[in-house]
């Protein structure tokens, strides 16, 4: 079945007008659905028994990117900088398609199988042209501003947007093989006194799952409200 569509009349039916190629509304609907289907594996693992110390922050930092870039354009002050934003994200997508195809050419490929990728890279340059020219600013992806941003519209007290944002900081060495997130949450280090050398040890704990997880969370539903609300049309 496919997804339920915005309501004619409403907010989002007329974002998705602006560029017809890549829908604002389901650009917004995949971000949200992205962020729910990370919470839900977080979870899933949790009811199994099997709680990581770098896997799970890994997977709560895509939730956190996914929901807080939903609420980044579905919380936008008016019609014309959610549209704006929408665009932004969509010429990201782009943009990084891009980059895939380009790399993919520097592969052994045979005559066709380059032509072929090679079309596709043409067709992604001008959808992207086409964003930029369908964009009233050039202003970019920044992904760390979105979730400050997004942090900063759901959550009114400073000392939760502010452990939002070391919360994405602490995640990002996760995600990137840095460890230094696993040694601030218990970890502890057995070291040799001759060499002061020694063997971290990091367990995963649901204490330092729980606080991201409700956060993200409660991100989460308030990308769905909004959604919501904008796919309704305005009472006759």
């Amino acid at each position: 079945m496919p997804p339920e569509e915005p309501e004619r009349g409403s907010a989002l039916a007329a974002d998705d007008t602006v560029f017809i190629w890549h829908r604002i509304g389901e650009t917004s609907r995949l971000s949200l659905l992205t962020a729910g289907e990370h919470l839900r594996l977080a979870k899933t693992s949790i009811e199994a028994g099997q709680v990581y110390p770098s896997a799970h922050p890994t997977v709560m930092r895509t939730a956190l990117v996914c929901a807080s870039q939903a609420v980044w354009i579905l919380a936008a002050k008016d019609a014309v900088e959610r549209q704006e934003r929408g665009l932004t994200l969509i010429g990201e997508m782009y943009t990084q398609l891009a980059k895939y195809d380009e790399e993919q050419l520097k592969l052994p490929l045979s005559a066709s199988e380059k032509t072929e990728l090679q079309d596709h890279l043409t067709w992604c340059q001008l959808r992207l042209s086409q964003v930029v020219g369908a964009k009233h600013t050039r202003a970019e992806f920044i992904q760390t501003d979105v979730i400050a941003w997004a942090l900063d519209h759901r959550f009114t007290d400073k000392r939760r947007r502010g452990a939002g944002r070391l919360l994405w900081r602490q995640m990002s060495s996760d995600a990137h093989g840095l460890g230094w997130g696993m040694y601030q949450r218990g970890s502890t280090l057995k070291a040799d006194r001759r060499t002061g050398l020694g063997v971290g040890v990091s367990g995963g704990g649901l204490e330092f799952i729980a606080e991201p997880f409700v956060a993200i969370h409660q991100l989460l539903k308030e990308g769905w409200s909004l959604f919501d609300r904008l796919c309704e049309a305005p009472a006759s």
